[in-house]
């Protein structure tokens, strides 16, 4: 990033190209990300850098990494469910909370962001997790992802548990 505004001697701080990105910016028509000219697959580069900083134990860096991301393209919901993801494991319960949910709304079919979220619902008593749960089985209802298998096993758990509810019987039998 850092492209927009450049002094030099030769050219405005700021051209006709710029100030119109950068109005529709303002009007939220595009994201900084896309004012700077980050293309989909910088974003997933940078991404793939802050997956690695987090498998490696290295949260803070990738949660540095994520924040980023975030703040240059809002709406990407990947970089939502794994900064949710790096502040879940760093036990920052309600920003991974709000990570998550943010993802779900723009793209309801976010596996990551459903099955974490689902199971920290659960872990904070939140019943409602366990429809996060079975939305992201039903979503990756072959098993592909981690993510899907582990909310197939969170359910199956639940579902074998004394107290388990009808809901969670319901949703493994899906």
């Amino acid at each position: 990033m850092g492209k927009v505004i450049k002094l030099n001697a030769s050219r405005p701080a700021v051209d006709e190209e710029t100030r119109m990105k950068m109005r529709r910016f303002l009007e939220n028509e595009l994201t900084w990300a896309e004012v700077e000219g980050m293309t989909a697959s910088q974003a997933r580069q940078i991404s793939r850098i802050g997956c690695d900083l987090a498998a490696r134990g290295r949260l803070n860096d990738a949660r540095i990494i994520f924040e980023g991301l975030v703040a240059g393209n809002p709406k990407d919901t990947s970089a939502l469910a794994a900064l949710g993801a790096v502040y879940q494991r760093l036990q920052r319960r309600a920003e991974a909370l709000e990570c998550f949910d943010k993802a779900v709304a723009l793209f309801p079919a976010n596996i990551i962001a459903l099955a974490n979220r689902g199971e920290l619902r659960l872990r904070g008593g939140d019943a409602g997790g366990i429809e996060d749960l079975a939305r992201a089985v039903e979503v990756d209802a072959k098993g592909v992802s981690a993510a899907g298998r582990r909310a197939r096993t969170l359910l199956a758990a639940l579902a074998r548990s004394k107290p388990a509810t009808q809901q969670a019987r319901m949703a493994v039998g899906r």
